[in-house]
């Protein structure tokens, strides 16, 4: 039973890291071409072609993590420290900017969609591109923070490794711990800024149909159709982020709680949701994604 049910974790997560490639290349090719096209991409398209060029960075390093631990999981210290080093930069710097890219995007059509009176917010809605921009830059502030954390993460590793994987508690509750910190440091402020954004995109929508309404035009109008698809572009992100902090929790309390192969696979699985899933509610959210996607699955069919 077990192994059947390991053999099922593992063609899942495949079948996401080829989902996750796919629909983030998608994303990245169509913005491409039409940039070629067109000479010139707008600033949603510039945030979703740079969200999936990361997105396909973080599962390349969740996939060659994956494969190293199914392929060679006894390995010589060497090699383990080298992987502990390589994987923790790359996972974070692959996190920390796709994250942050949606983020951005969440901001973004917060700023183009809502409705307020408010001079500081009509201030920011008349310089989205500055404000995105400062956002992405502000954003860098945190990665010395976050990279400083991870190095006292690898030497926590590299140490364990040193003293022949023997772990006592003290040692194995300082790698979780730190962990836990570098976790919350990369996913609590965009994950704030992202349902706010969401939050006063619903504000903005309640006000919107009430206004409507009191004209006793109905409130079905092209507003509320941006309103709404924003908010779930929006609502999506912060559910899948929600579950791939779930999944690191599960793999930070893995030696200390779980003990259990098939809970770590189970914890894998939902961390891989993240960057696979949502390329594809990007492009079912993006008019010219989601015709471009019916055009190539309706070629596919008359091929």
């Amino acid at each position: 039973m077990a192994d059947s049910l390991e053999n099922i974790f593992i063609i899942l997560i495949n079948s996401e890291f080829i989902i996750g490639i796919l629909g983030n290349g998608f994303i990245t090719l169509v913005n491409c071409i039409d940039w070629i096209k067109m000479q010139k991409i707008s600033l949603a398209d510039r945030i979703l072609t740079a969200l999936a060029l990361s997105r396909i960075g973080l599962i390349l390093v969740m996939m060659v993590s994956w494969f190293t631990k199914e392929s060679y999981p006894f390995s010589s210290l060497d090699i383990k420290r080298n992987k502990v080093i390589l994987f923790s930069i790359a996972g974070l710097l692959a996190n920390h900017f796709s994250v942050w890219f949606a983020t951005g995007l969440s901001l973004f059509y917060f700023l183009k969609i809502a409705n307020f009176s408010n001079a500081v917010f009509l201030h920011l809605k008349f310089r989205i591109g500055m404000v995105v921009m400062v956002i992405f830059l502000g954003t860098l502030v945190l990665l010395p923070l976050s990279l400083t954390l991870v190095s006292i993460y690898i030497d926590i590793k590299i140490h364990q490794f040193e003293r022949n994987m023997t772990l006592n508690s003290k040692k194995s509750d300082t790698e979780t711990i730190s962990k836990l910190i570098i976790l919350t440091v990369e996913s609590l402020l965009p994950f704030t800024i992202s349902l706010s954004c969401f939050l006063l995109l619903m504000f903005s929508l309640v006000k919107h149909i009430k206004k409507m309404r009191s004209h006793a035009t109905g409130f079905r109008d092209s507003s509320c159709k941006a309103h709404v698809r924003a908010m779930i572009m929006v609502i999506s992100f912060l559910i899948l982020l929600a579950i791939h902090f779930l999944s690191h929790l599960m793999t930070a309390f893995y030696h200390n709680v779980m003990q259990s192969k098939l809970a770590f696979m189970l914890a894998e699985a939902l961390g891989t949701i993240y960057p696979s899933v949502h390329s594809f509610v990007l492009i079912l959210g993006n008019d010219k994604l989601r015709k471009a996607s019916l055009l190539v699955l309706w070629q596919l069919r008359c091929g």
